[in-house]
């Protein structure tokens, strides 16, 4: 290797220059090429030494060939004489192995340092190729992995540009992994409401939000490239370096198609499990109900010449058909929602009767606190009184040896914990009903409200499900806390009425309706008679329709007669014919005040439950007594003028 000692300084450079060569990291070997072409090994820095294990200074004056035997063969030495000689560099890396391991490995760099003289630049790379080799087996076994997946698995960087995708992500969504390479997650996974059809959000930004995991909302959609719609069930979670940074996110779906086909089979034979179930339970209880009411009214024509007797056993028999009717408001309820009529409603009175009631007959003490102050609860008071009824019942049955019932009402105190369902800000009333029976066991409890659930023999598993609907329809909440052996307690929530409750005024509604005429329609023959029956007994001209079609031509006739129509009362629902609603809409053209009450024996039908808002002033539910539609009567004509 030349040097340029007749520069000033020269000298110097030569000297710092050998230095910086010898403390090198940098093995380093330099070689002359002879005229008579051999390339002779001059000399090694010791890093060189270190890296290859040998002594190189024995091999000074040799040619590459003597020096390096094993190199003979390769094209090594041709490519240093070209670098010396040509002055073309050439970069190698060596491996050596033993028993498939890397125990050693180096970079070579050759390049020519001046006429007829090379050098070759080592580098321990050993460390560096066992990771590159580690890094290459564990691809391969994530390869492997993700090959073996059932599911579908997609990677992205921040940005949302797919880097890594499945063969079963290909197969579910129609792209290839090529194709998918750098595109936009929400470009391949096409994810849509089920219902809707709306996109969902990017589950990209939605995991990087959160930042943690996420799932899909049920019933979702996957859209395929081609087409096709398949059920998925999706999460995703982000994906962080070695620092936790977040650097993208994997998302992991699956085919659950055939899976949500066999949970719809399996809910609907559990739905027609159910329906067999219920409909067995009805049929005993009204069978039960009309043994009863058949044998009380036998009994009545037997001994007909024998007032004070027929009285008894008609008396009887209303007390049966009362419980038919609220057998059958307790399943419209639970089955169809059952749209509450609410108006305040005076608890203490309530809660009074229906304790009384429920209890009656049975070994239990009832026990009654109800705070001085409480408000009135906006209700339907049917309802209410047959969700109390329900829960006593629950208790009379969970001390069938006797027992107490503490039964209490309490207005819910500001920032006391209270069920999510219920509004914030808004006031409400608690109604406990306590026992002290057996209890409900653990697993038990989070049953209690389910439809047909139930651990009683002779139950149907309707009462707690009517409780818990009839609350839910109020805007209000049940809770249920529980020991087994020491009783349970059944909290109900609801709103308090905000409006201030005012007591009509003496003489505000009418009382006597004599001369008063009022039509019926209805389209089943013997529910006209005994509503015409009714309203003679309270004084009334009556005139009968079956048909809404009919309600404006008759009120023609009775005005032409000189008894024009004080009232209505208008089924809703003619099967084949004109309703009640439609009826009204004509009549007012001939009668704009007459008072008009809604009767159905559809409790969801909103007419019932608004009759203001659709032109009518007040509402019968059906099966109604005789007090009901004198109380109706009056309101409705007051209200009408």
């Amino acid at each position: 290797m030349s040097s340029d000692s007749n520069t000033p300084g020269g000298s110097a450079r030569d000297g710092a220059f050998h230095a910086v060569v010898q403390a090198s990291p940098f093995g380093m070997h330099l070689y002359r090429l002879e005229p008579d072409g051999r390339l002779v090994f001059v000399g090694a820095n010791p890093a060189a030494d270190r890296i290859l294990g040998v002594a190189n200074a024995q091999f000074v004056g040799r040619t590459i060939e003597e020096a390096f035997p094993p190199l003979v063969a390769t094209e090594v030495p041709a490519r240093y004489r070209a670098a010396a000689g040509q002055g073309l560099s050439w970069r190698t890396e060596q491996v050596a192995y033993q028993d498939d391991r890397i125990v050693g490995a180096f970079e070579v760099t050759a390049f020519q340092i001046g006429p007829g003289e090379m050098a070759a630049l080592f580098q321990d790379i050993t460390e560096r190729k066992r990771a590159e080799v580690a890094l290459a087996q564990e691809k391969e076994r994530l390869s492997v992995t993700l090959r073996s997946i059932g599911d579908g698995v997609i990677s992205a960087d921040v940005a949302g540009r797919i880097t890594l995708m499945n063969r079963v992500a290909e197969r579910l969504t129609g792209w290839t992994a090529a194709e998918a390479l750098g595109r936009p997650v929400g470009e391949v996974l096409r994810l849509v409401d089920q219902a809707t059809r709306a996109p969902l959000p990017d589950p990209v930004a939605r995991v990087l939000a959160v930042d943690g995991a996420t799932e899909l909302p049920a019933r979702t959609l996957l859209v395929a490239r081609g087409g096709a719609e398949l059920s998925v069930g999706d999460s995703g979670a982000p994906i962080r370096d070695d620092q936790s940074r977040v650097i993208g996110v994997v998302l992991v779906f699956r085919d659950i198609t055939e899976r949500e086909r066999l949970d719809e089979a399996e809910r609907r034979n559990q739905r027609l499990e159910s329906l067999g179930l219920l409909a067995g339970g009805i049929a005993h209880d009204f069978n039960n109900l009309l043994s009863g009411l058949f044998g009380y009214v036998d009994l009545a024509l037997e001994a007909c010449h024998e007032p004070e007797v027929v009285r008894d056993y008609m008396t009887s028999a209303s007390s049966v058909l009362n419980r038919a009717k609220g057998l059958t408001h307790q399943l419209l309820t639970f089955a169809r929602g059952g749209t509450p009529v609410r108006r305040a409603v005076d608890l203490p009175q309530l809660l009074r009767e229906t304790t009384r009631f429920a209890l009656t007959g049975a070994p239990i003490q009832s026990v009654l606190d109800v705070a001085p102050d409480l408000a009135p609860v906006h209700a339907d008071p049917g309802q209410l009184g047959q969700a109390i009824d329900n829960l006593l019942i629950n208790a009379k049955q969970a001390m069938p040896g006797g027992g107490r019932v503490e039964v209490s009402a309490r207005g819910l105190a500001p920032g006391a914990p209270r069920p999510a369902d219920l509004l914030p800000g808004r006031r409400y009333v608690v109604i406990e009903v306590r026992d002290h029976g057996t209890g409900i066991p653990p697993e038990h409890l989070p049953h209690v409200f389910d439809p047909f659930f139930t651990t009683k023999q002779s139950g149907s598993g309707l009462g707690l499900a009517s409780v818990h609907s009839i609350m839910k329809k109020h805007g209000g909440a049940v809770e249920v806390s529980s020991e087994p052996g020491r009783g349970a307690c059944f909290r109900l929530y609801l709103p308090a009425h905000e409006a201030e409750v005012s007591a009509a005024p003496p003489g505000a509604t009418p009382s006597d309706f004599t001369g008063r005429t009022v039509l019926v329609l209805d389209d089943e023959d013997y529910l006209r008679d005994v509503a015409g029956a009714m309203l003679r007994r309270l004084g009334c001209d009556v005139v009968l329709v079956r048909d809404g079609a009919e309600v404006a031509p008759a009120s023609r006739l009775a005005r032409q007669q000189g008894r024009p129509l004080d009232a209505v009362i208008l089924d809703l629902t003619i099967p084949g014919g004109m309703g009640g609603r439609r009826a009204l809409e004509e009549l007012r053209r001939v009668e704009p005040a007459v008072a008009a009450l809604a009767s159905s024996g559809y409790s969801e039908d909103p007419v019932i439950a608004t009759p203001a808002s659709y032109g009518f002033h007040g509402s019968l539910r059906k099966p109604y007594v005789l007090e009901e539609l004198r109380a109706a009567l009056a309101k409705a004509l007051a209200a009408g003028g």
